[in-house]
């Protein structure tokens, strides 16, 4: 984090270490360093010390947060293809996963370990004698790791839809079962409103957890859930709250430009700290000083004819860097990835993370979670739900106007609903929000969507999507250590 709290080498270690420690198999095994924590948490400085490690362990440590919530989001859906050549991705992207996929296994293990790290600071800060804090501080703290539980949960039950609800490091089952989808929304709703209840609208120092981000993410959880009075009311917390704007040129969203008037929570990254993103080696070619390799979430074909098509070169040129194909066969520096081939007049590679500082990646943006035009949009999409259509109308086109487009002629309720739909695809492609957005436009309208896909030639790609696969299996070997966990229909 930019600018945290200094804490001790001995309290980052037992922050991180204690989630590390049960990498393979965490929702089986009791901590075997509860014992410790229990000695350890005794002083103010010690909270922060827990703060700190359950914010590397979810935002910098778990590969979630590098690239797999961009690849859930975008690459099964219609935004990406997969590129590359790793087999764990291209289950996810062309619907072909089974419980042994590397990346669903990946996912839900990371975001148990978020959860660990989490619920070692929610079990053992509030032992602390509250005269040791200042300002209420004991209880933001607890605020945040709350959002950071929160995110968490939420990322894994719209992936795998019931999972077990864990909420303490302490007696809890050696073999939990799954919670219904339902409880762990009600949970997720809770954390967040506690965390509401406390946190202030801003820190002195970035990267923390705000009043207006559990708002931000309270907005999308009740927007999924189905909740759109709740998400309205949510959505016009966030919007009138004074504390976010747009900023007024899209491009400085991802020029490298860290922490704008429109963030409202996003993962910092810097050269000094050491803690840097690999999206730049991962997804831009080896001509920005990346590692040359096949690269990853290529931009989709039908993406790019949708920006031409409304004439968003704003966006487009901010989100995409097009490279023309080489003679010998390269583009950019690298091998062309697929389902691109040297047939290709152009090829496209995802852009909205442009800076680097080594060869091999390690890029210094920032990563956005919630931003305004998100909840804007949101908001868009709660009015129109609830029957005001007009006002929606006005929302969806105060973002246009910032990148120079006119404004939407739809005007029935259905059709501002598609172009609200169409209007988030644009405005914040690669940022993980796709699939969810398609999901509750309708599952149906989701499945035929996706089997209707083709590759850059017009050739179809035969997804082949089933109402079973809108959700990710239960990791194979989660389930062969648990035995009381039971696998999604289908797999």
């Amino acid at each position: 984090m930019k600018k945290y709290y200094k804490i001790s080498a001995i309290a980052m270690c037992l922050a991180i270490g204690l989630t590390s420690s049960c990498k393979k198999d965490f929702l089986n095994k009791q901590p075997i360093s509860q014992g410790t924590a229990g000695n350890y948490y005794k002083t103010a400085s010690d909270a922060e010390g827990g703060l700190v490690g359950a914010y590397q362990q979810a935002f910098l440590n778990d590969q979630y947060w590098v690239w797999d919530y961009t690849t859930n989001g975008d690459a099964r859906a219609d935004n990406c293809y997969s590129g590359g050549n790793n087999p764990d991705n291209i289950g996810v992207d062309n619907f072909t996963l089974s419980s042994l996929n590397g990346n669903i296994t990946r996912d839900w293990q990371g975001l148990y370990q978020d959860i660990y790290a989490s619920n070692i600071v929610l079990d053992y800060v509030p032992k602390i004698p509250a005269t040791q804090f200042a300002n209420n501080r004991q209880q933001q703290i607890l605020g945040e790791v709350k959002f950071i539980r929160a995110l968490s949960y939420f990322q894994l039950v719209t992936t795998y839809g019931d999972v077990p609800l864990i909420l303490s490091t302490i007696n809890t089952p050696v073999k939990p079962t799954r919670t219904a989808a339902s409880t762990v929304y009600a949970q997720i709703e809770k954390d967040l409103l506690d965390g509401e209840a406390v946190l202030p609208v801003s820190f002195a120092n970035v990267g923390h957890a705000t009043q207006g981000a559990v708002q931000a993410l309270l907005a999308k959880v009740y927007a999924q859930e189905g909740k759109y009075q709740q998400c309205l009311d949510y959505c016009n917390k966030v919007i009138n709250g004074g504390q976010y704007a747009l900023v007024p040129n899209y491009a400085t969203l991802f020029d490298g430009t860290k922490n704008t008037s429109e963030s409202i929570f996003e993962i910092q990254h810097s050269s000094a700290s050491g803690f840097t993103t690999y999206n730049t080696s991962l997804y831009l070619p080896a001509q920005f000083g990346t590692y040359s390799f096949l690269k990853f979430n290529v931009p989709t074909n039908d993406l790019i004819k949708l920006f031409k098509s409304q004439n968003d070169n704003i966006r487009l040129n901010a989100s995409v860097f097009t490279a023309t194909i080489a003679p010998d066969g390269t583009v950019a520096g690298d091998p062309i990835p697929p389902p691109y081939t040297n047939a290709s007049p152009t090829v496209p590679f995802l852009y909205k993370w442009k800076t680097n500082i080594s060869q091999f990646g390690g890029g210094t943006d920032n990563t956005i979670l919630l931003r305004l035009a998100d909840i804007i949009l949101l908001k868009a999409e709660a009015s129109n739900q609830l029957g005001q259509t007009a006002p929606a109308v006005t929302l969806v086109n105060q973002i246009r106007t910032r990148v120079k487009l006119p404004a939407i002629t739809a005007t029935t309720q259905a059709d501002v609903a598609l172009a609200i739909l169409t209007e988030r695809r644009m405005e914040l492609a690669f940022e993980g929000f796709r699939w969810n957005d398609l999901l509750r436009y309708g599952k149906q309208y989701t499945i035929s969507l996706m089997n209707s896909q083709v590759d850059p030639f017009g050739k179809t790609l035969n997804y082949n999507v089933t109402p079973n696969k809108l959700l990710f299996p239960v990791p194979y070997n989660e389930i062969q250590l648990d035995g009381n966990l039971t696998q999604n229909p289908g797999y």
